[in-house]
């Protein structure tokens, strides 16, 4: 997973990978804030998970901003030989992608069902 990632920075840019993987984090904490104070361990713990998933991604890019590791970014995919050096070298792109936002995305999936169905139980409790 650390080298999916670590592709993912280098072909989306560094910089943009490290500003992703630090806003999600800020989306998150009033989440897990409000869980834990209000006795929803398990949402708050899934919340905590993700705020540190994230943590760590942003952490590897900075890692790689310090090592000056090369980055290509979206300037470097608007060029045709680029993309198709990129497509030769990475063959497997497409999978590690959709694992990548897959993993990045199912917590938010589950939580906005949560919150669904919390608002149908209310709704239903109230009738």
């Amino acid at each position: 997973m650390i080298q999916r990632i670590k592709t993912h920075n280098i072909l989306n840019g560094i910089k943009f990978s490290i500003a992703e993987f630090l806003f999600i984090p800020l989306v998150i904490i009033p989440f897990a804030i409000y869980y834990l104070t209000h006795a929803q361990l398990v949402y708050g713990l899934v919340s905590v998970g993700i705020f540190l998933n994230c943590l760590t991604a942003a952490g590897l890019g900075l890692r790689q901003l310090f090592d000056k590791e090369k980055e290509i970014g979206s300037r470097g995919l608007l060029d045709k030989q680029e993309r198709e050096d990129i497509r030769h070298a990475n063959p497997h792109l497409f999978k590690d992608t959709l694992i990548i936002t897959v993993t990045a995305l199912l917590p938010y999936i589950s939580l906005a069902l949560v919150i669904v169905e919390s608002l149908i139980s209310d709704k239903e409790r109230r009738s």
